[in-house]
């Protein structure tokens, strides 16, 4: 039988859980990274790199230079600038090899991940922690495919910074409006 009203509230009490842990340090220092940034590159694998297209998609409503890299018409990074890294493990190959590129063109890096102890944590100026539990098993228990509580709530973690950056930039919905894509 179908319970989904039960399974909801499975899968709303395990985000809850992981959105208190987030240390609000952690946040701060990430959003100062995004805000002192020249410009914002996004990055991630399989859900977690729709979690990083979704924030860098809010960031340009906002009014900031973001770039999803692999994009055709992605630039160069360089000093000044800031790679948003996100992955559950801290140690997806691609977005690791990313990082390093970043790291060598002299760009600041800021993760979001589910532990600080990664390879990917240890090139970061900035790291964001989501305790969800991860595809290898870190993280706070889930009684959801593992991988899916630590995505949840990277994106909803992003989202809620976009609220912060819209207090500390003064931006509305109209003015973020005004840039949302008119092309579709």
């Amino acid at each position: 039988m179908v319970d989904f009203r039960k399974n909801s509230g499975i899968v709303m009490a395990e985000v809850k859980a992981v959105l208190d842990a987030v240390e609000n340090a952690q946040v701060e220092r990430f959003v100062d990274k995004v805000t002192t940034a020249s410009r914002v590159f996004a990055t991630g694998e399989g859900r977690s790199g729709y979690v990083a297209k979704a924030f860098a998609m809010r960031l340009c409503h906002l009014g900031f230079d973001v770039h999803v890299v692999g994009e055709a018409t992605t630039p160069s990074i360089s000093p000044g600038d800031l790679l948003v890294a996100v992955s559950g493990s801290g140690e997806t190959p691609v977005t690791l090899h990313i990082a390093k590129a970043a790291n060598t063109a002299g760009a600041q890096i800021a993760v979001v991940v589910c532990d600080a102890d990664t390879s990917l944590a240890r090139l970061a100026d900035a790291v964001l922690v989501i305790p969800g539990k991860t595809k290898h098993g870190k993280g706070k228990p889930s009684a959801q495919m593992p991988g899916t509580l630590f995505e949840q709530c990277a994106w909803l973690a992003l989202d809620s910074i976009v609220l912060d950056l819209m207090a500390l930039r003064g931006e509305s919905h109209d003015g973020m409006r005004r840039r949302h894509a008119n092309l579709e």
